[in-house]
Parts: structure tokens; C-alpha cells; sequence
């Protein structure tokens, strides 16, 4: 178990209006700016990487996604119909996003299936 850890510091120079935006953010939403701040990039880094997340186990309410970018299982819950992650405390990120993309395949083939079967 000598190997290297999976988290790094990093620092970072912010302009102050900026880094007080991002406190009152992740107060607002319930966590640590660090996490705010990881869950903004890998965001951003989303993008260009295709292969970011990966299912992790799936239940009518919830879903455990494998976020290889920031290498944690993030809970999505779905809330009002809605994915919402446990992790960035939002409806709107990447985490949520693939979730719902996830749903809606999941839902288009149920619909397909019942389709066939009217057959």
C-alpha cells in the first residue's frame, strides 16, 4: 500500500470577488469550496474526456456513478423526477446530466420492449 495518494493539493492565485462568490456558493449549497471547486473543473474538463463516468449500481431512486476524473462513487438521487447529486448538492451537473441520459435510455428501451410485446 506504498503507492501514491489519489488526491493532490493544489494552489491556486483567485481573484478575491471570485473566491468570495465561490464561499457563498458552496454555503449556499452545503459544502467545502475544494468540492465546489473539483466538482467545477472536472465539470469543464467533461468535455474532453469522453469516457468520465461509468455506472456504478442503479435502483428506481438512485444511482451510484464512478466519476473517474475525480475518482470517488457520487450518489445521484432522483428527486421530483429529477437527478440530483449528493456530491455537488445540484440538479445541473455533470454527474446529474449523465444520470438523466442514463434514465432516458433505460426508459426508451422499457418503451421499446412494451412495444414488441404488443405485437
Amino acid at each position: 500500500m506504498g503507492g501514491k495518494s489519489e488526491k493532490m493539493f493544489v494552489k491556486l492565485r483567485l481573484p478575491r470577488k471570485l473566491v468570495d462568490r465561490l464561499d457563498r456558493i458552496a454555503r449556499e449549497r452545503g459544502i467545502r469550496r475544494s468540492r465546489l471547486i473539483a466538482s467545477l473543473l472536472a465539470d469543464w474538463v467533461e468535455y474532453y474526456v469522453e469516457d468520465r463516468f461509468e455506472p456504478f449500481s442503479m435502483r428506481l431512486d438512485r444511482m451510484g456513478v464512478i466519476d473517474k476524473l475525480l475518482g470517488e462513487i457520487v450518489v445521484v438521487r432522483i428527486i421530483r423526477g429529477e437527478p440530483y447529486c449528493d456530491y455537488c448538492k445540484s440538479f445541473t451537473c455533470g454527474h446529474a446530466r449523465y444520470v438523466k441520459k442514463l434514465y432516458s435510455r433505460k426508459r426508451r428501451e422499457i418503451l421499446m420492449e412494451e412495444a414488441d410485446l404488443g405485437d
